[in-house]
C-alpha cells in the first residue's frame, strides 16, 4: 500500500512538471504619468510612447522609499515602474516610484 502512494505521488509530480508553466517578463517604465483611469496607469516614456500598466491590490507605491497609497499616483510625476507580463502591452505593476522630474536634455548648440 505505501509503495503504490509512494508510485502515485511520482507519477504526479511528473506529469506536473510536464505542464509548461507561463513565465512573465519583467519590464521597467521610465517616464511620466499620463492618464490615471481606475486602476490602469498610463506612462508616457522618454519615446513619446504611453505604455499602460495594471495597478493591483498588491501594487507597491513608493516616494522617497516610503510607502504611500496609490492615490498619490497622479498626471505629470516622474514614475519608474517595475511590471510583469507577456508582452508591454498586459503588464502589471509590482512596484511603482515617485521619483524626482526626469531631465530633458539640453537643447542642441545651448551650453
Amino acid at each position: 500500500m505505501t509503495r503504490r502512494i509512494i508510485t502515485l505521488a511520482a507519477c504526479a509530480v511528473l506529469a506536473l512538471g510536464a505542464i509548461p508553466l507561463r513565465a512573465h517578463e519583467a519590464f521597467r517604465i521610465v517616464g511620466t504619468i499620463a492618464t490615471r483611469q481606475g486602476t490602469q496607469l498610463g506612462v508616457k516614456n522618454k519615446q513619446g510612447r504611453t505604455i499602460y500598466v495594471e495597478l493591483t491590490k498588491t501594487t507597491i507605491v513608493l516616494r522617497d522609499k516610503t510607502k504611500v497609497p496609490a492615490t498619490e499616483l497622479k498626471p505629470g510625476l516622474s514614475v519608474v515602474v517595475d511590471a510583469l507580463g507577456d508582452d508591454d502591452s498586459d503588464l502589471t505593476a509590482k512596484q511603482v516610484r515617485i521619483v524626482p522630474a526626469i531631465a530633458s536634455p539640453p537643447a542642441k548648440g545651448t551650453r
